[in-house]
This record gives C-alpha cells, sequence and structure tokens, in this order.
C-alpha cells in the first residue's frame, strides 16, 4: 500500500431510499432518531440537499456522477443504463487508492451500469434488511474487517419503501404519527449497529436517494398530477403495477422488459391517443396470466425461499433471475408470442397503475420538497467541525465533488460534472447557492416535467405541454407548497423558466441506453409507432 492510500480515511457512504429530510434532521420530527442525531453532532449536516428526480436508478446515476439525468441519460427506476464512458465515484474513489464496494437492492442491478467501478457489488433481495441474518451477517463482516482498507463502502436500504419495515417495538405513536415515520425510527435503531461497526474514524456519508410521500400529503386540483391522472384515466385502472410483475418474474426481467418500453413510451401521445387501461377483473386477469410467461420455473426448494432473506438471493441467482441475458431472452420470447402491439399496451397499463400507486404513497410522479429534498449528514473526525447545521441549499450533484473534495488530493481530478463542492461552506468562506435542476423524465412527453428550485422558489412546468399546469411556490411563506403563485406572477415564472431551460439545454453526454434496445430494436419500434399513429 502506497503512503498516501494508507492515510485516506475508510468511507462509508449510506444511502436511505425514500429517506425525506424532514423526519431525519431538524426540531419539528415526529421520529426518534437517536443514532443520526449523535452523527449529526459529531459532524456537518445539510437538510436542505436537492435531488433533481424522485426515483431511485436516476438519482444514484446522479449521485454517482455529479450529473443530471439530461446528461447521464438515465430518466426511469427500470429499463436504462448508464453509459460506460462516465467516470463514478467509484471510479474516481479507486484511482486515489480505495478498494471499492457496494451492498445494493431494488432495481440497482448490475445491468443499470451503477455498479461500475466497485471492485465488489453485491446485489440482494429487497426482503435482505438491516433487522435480518443479511444485516447481521454484514454488521459482523464491518466490525472484523472483511473489508480490505482503506475501502469505500456505498450501503443502499431499502427499509423505508413499501412495505415499510417497522420492528415490534416501534409501533407506537411516540416512535412517528405515520407507518412511514415510525419505520424512520425502527430503521435508526440499525444504523446504530451500522455505525458502531464502522467506527470513530471512519468518513461516513449518510443521505437519501429521493423523498417519499406519504397519506399526510394530498395533490391537490390544479397540479400536474391531477392533470396527469386524468389523462391517464388513473381511477378507471386496476392493472398490475410494475412490482407485481417484478415480483412474479424477477428484477432483471423487469429492466429488460422496461427497456424494450421505454422508447415507446417516450414518445407516446396521450393527447391524441386514449391509453388502453385495464378497467375490469376480467382484463387484470389476462394481464396476470400472460404475465406468468415471464415466471421462472420453481420447484418445493425456491418456494419455501419465497420472502426469506438471504434464502431468496441465493434463489434469484439460481434460477437466474439476476441474469440479463437470460432475462432478455425471456422477454423477446415473450414479445414474439403477445405480439408487438400488444405488449406494448401492457407496458402502458403497468406503468399507470405504478402511477397510481404513487399517487397513494410513493415517489416518482412530481418534484415537490417531501420527494425530492433529502438529508445529508458527513462526519470525519478532526476534519469536519461537530454539530454544525448548515441551511443553504445544496444539490445531489454537488456531493461528489464535495466528497473527493473532503477525501483530499488526488491524482483523479472531478471534471465536467454539473455539481461543485460545497467544502467553502464548512470552511466558512463565501459561497451560494445555484438552482438545483428539477424534472420528471421518461414518460410520455405530454406529462413530462422540467423546473428549478431556488433558496427561494420551486418552479415546475411542461417541458412539451403547455397544457400541463405551471407551478410556481414561495418556499419562504409557504414551505409545503400549497398555493400555487403561477398566475399571478408570470414574470417571476417567465424568469425561472428560462434558468431551467437554460440548464436542461446545456452540451449533454449521449443518452443513456435502454436496456436490451439495439439499433435495430429502435428502427423496428419507431417503425411500429409510426403505423399506430403515435409518431409522425
Amino acid at each position: 500500500m502506497s503512503s498516501a492510500a494508507s492515510s485516506l480515511p475508510n468511507v462509508l457512504l449510506i444511502v436511505v431510499d425514500c429517506a425525506r429530510s424532514d423526519v431525519w434532521l431538524g426540531p419539528d420530527r415526529a421520529t426518534v432518531t437517536p443514532n443520526i442525531d449523535r452523527l449529526a453532532q459529531a459532524g456537518v449536516s445539510f437538510p436542505t440537499t436537492i435531488t433533481e428526480k424522485s426515483c431511485t436508478t436516476p438519482s444514484f446515476a446522479t449521485l454517482l456522477t455529479g450529473l443530471y439525468s439530461h446528461h447521464h441519460g438515465v430518466h426511469l427506476v427500470w429499463g436504462y443504463r448508464l453509459p460506460d464512458h462516465m467516470p463514478t465515484m467509484a471510479q474516481l474513489a479507486a484511482a486515489r487508492g480505495y478498494h471499492t464496494y457496494a451492498e445494493v437492492t431494488g432495481p440497482l442491478l448490475l445491468e443499470t451500469g451503477i455498479g461500475r467501478g466497485f471492485d465488489s457489488y453485491e446485489y440482494r433481495a429487497p426482503c435482505d434488511y438491516l433487522h435480518t441474518a443479511w444485516g447481521d451477517a454484514f454488521v459482523d463482516r464491518l466490525r472484523r474487517g472483511h473489508y480490505r482498507g482503506p475501502w469505500f463502502l456505498m450501503l443502499h436500504l431499502w427499509e423505508l419503501h413499501t412495505p415499510r419495515q417497522v420492528a415490534a417495538s416501534f409501533r407506537h405513536s411516540s416512535f412517528g404519527r405515520t407507518e412511514y415515520e415510525r419505520s424512520v425510527s425502527s430503521l435508526d435503531a440499525q444504523l446504530g449497529r451500522v455505525l458502531d461497526a464502522a467506527g470513530d474514524d471512519t468518513f461516513v456519508v449518510f443521505t437519501g436517494d429521493h423523498g417519499e410521500k406519504t397519506e399526510l400529503e394530498t395533490y391537490r386540483e390544479g397540479t400536474a398530477v391531477a392533470y396527469s391522472r386524468e389523462l391517464l384515466g388513473v381511477d378507471a385502472s386496476v392493472g398490475m403495477a410494475s412490482h407485481e410483475v417484478a415480483g412474479v418474474a424477477g428484477p432483471s426481467v423487469m429492466q429488460e422488459l422496461y427497456g424494450r418500453g421505454a422508447p415507446w413510451l417516450r414518445t407516446l401521445k396521450l393527447r391524441d391517443t386514449k391509453p388502453a387501461a385495464v378497467r375490469g377483473w376480467t382484463d387484470r386477469l389476462r394481464d396476470r396470466v400472460r404475465v406468468l410467461r415471464l415466471a421462472p420455473m420453481i420447484g418445493l426448494r425456491d418456494l419455501l425461499s419465497l420472502g426469506k432473506p438471504l434464502k431468496l438471493t441465493r434463489m434469484l441467482k439460481r434460477r437466474g433471475l439476476l441474469d440479463s441475458g437470460s432475462a432478455r431472452g425471456k422477454v423477446d420470447r415473450f414479445v414474439d408470442a403477445l405480439g408487438e402491439d400488444e405488449a406494448l399496451n401492457l407496458h402502458l397499463r403497468m406503468w399507470i397503475n405504478s402511477y397510481k400507486n404513487n399517487i397513494e404513497e410513493g415517489h416518482m410522479i412530481h418534484v415537490y420538497d417531501y420527494l425530492v429534498r433529502v438529508p445529508l449528514v458527513m462526519r470525519r473526525s478532526g476534519v469536519l467541525p461537530g454539530g454544525a447545521v448548515f441551511d443553504q441549499m445544496v444539490r445531489q450533484p454537488d456531493v461528489l465533488p464535495t466528497l473527493m473534495d473532503l477525501i483530499g488530493p488526488g491524482d483523479e481530478s472531478v471534471k465536467g460534472c454539473d455539481g461543485r463542492s460545497f467544502r467553502a461552506i464548512i470552511d466558512g468562506k463565501p459561497w451560494t447557492s445555484a438552482p438545483a435542476y428539477v424534472s420528471v423524465t421518461g414518460l410520455p412527453v405530454d406529462l413530462e416535467l422540467g423546473g428549478v428550485r431556488t433558496e427561494d422558489h420551486k418552479y415546475t412546468f411542461g417541458t412539451a405541454n403547455n397544457e400541463l399546469p405551471q407551478e410556481l411556490y414561495d418556499l419562504h411563506n409557504d414551505p409545503a407548497e400549497l398555493i400555487n403563485l403561477a398566475a399571478e406572477q408570470p414574470d417571476r415564472c417567465a424568469e425561472l423558466r428560462a434558468i431551467a431551460t437554460e440548464m436542461a439545454s446545456t452540451e449533454a453526454s449521449p443518452d443513456a441506453s435502454m436496456t436490451a434496445l439495439s439499433a435495430d430494436d429502435q428502427r423496428r419500434i419507431e417503425d411500429h409507432l409510426q403505423t399506430l399513429g403515435y409518431i409522425e
């Protein structure tokens, strides 16, 4: 080991899925989080850290590259792959002498490209939580020095995602008003084990990929969500959602299936063609029977693994459910048997019902602060001050350059990313927050949102559809974003729209490829869309 590498601190990057800032940081919380509170007391906190999107895979792409989605090209949870030429946080850490590790779940399969640069990239089933046997094994590995130092370890946690995990001892209103809040309190207890095992000398970064809507928030009339809800016919649809299909067919098949439908979804003109929603039990049964074609052949041993920590992950690997090659072959056969027209319509129905679920509780469909404002806490003993809280707005793309800055100088600098280091704030030097770009993309163009968040305002608009309601909120006087000022302040809307448009129109890298989409696939789908009248 070189002398430079021996002086590097171990780095633990904890990313909690669906972690909204207001339940982890600040005084007005119903949650009980003594372990993250202690971490914050020993380090620095940024309660106003803004992500671009409220969905997992694009947020990780931004976190690891410092780029917005119009540069890295990953727009939705499933179906996209980060281009190979884009440097990642893991690659930058490795260039400085780190051994790099990742423990991930949910949609973060290797085929998304998110794992590039990690020496070890371990994917586990979503039922492998910190409070299960997997968590015991992970904490034990951390405690006994399993990871070769200096190590950079990214830990992705799924406990707050539906179905939310709440230990029996935390199922009381004293730990939160809602199941979501109680799951936060419950997870904090498990994080205490992780932090103890990592040790005080580890450089810890704690954050979220995006926030979450709960039953305490309501999507109102006159908003982009209300418009989309009506255009999609969401309330009448009763079909299968994406997570249901993934539960039947496995995550790799879901990635491939979305990769097949993603380019069609992005070019679909909903205002010209009403979607074919599932409106009755016979339609729903038909879709379920069709999806069974994507299910693997499993035996009694496999059935006994379903929902079982550690065992399910091994079963997924054994049955090829984490294999992109077999998944693509299965999806190809599925589309051939069903016919492309009906396969694409099934994809749309699946997506509509995912949208419906996210209206109730979830994320992805807008960029209100409860969806894109995440916690950020960093602790590095002897380098960062203890107990400092900085209220200035920072952005998810800023995390990469800041982290590299705080690790120390290296041979590989962070160049060409959309973020910038905010170490100056910590050092007490002048620093002005830059606007944060926010968006909802990867959807039918009628529903895509662009926008910008500043320290004072949040503004969103339809990037390709002027019928989509503009929304403008005064964040100082209306932090809950309840009063839409767009009609009253057209000049401010125009000003913020120009900023957002400029941010999104900067020279971009080539779009991330959709999984299972070759040049022939692209031409075939475009021909098909023209036949259906979806594109000119």
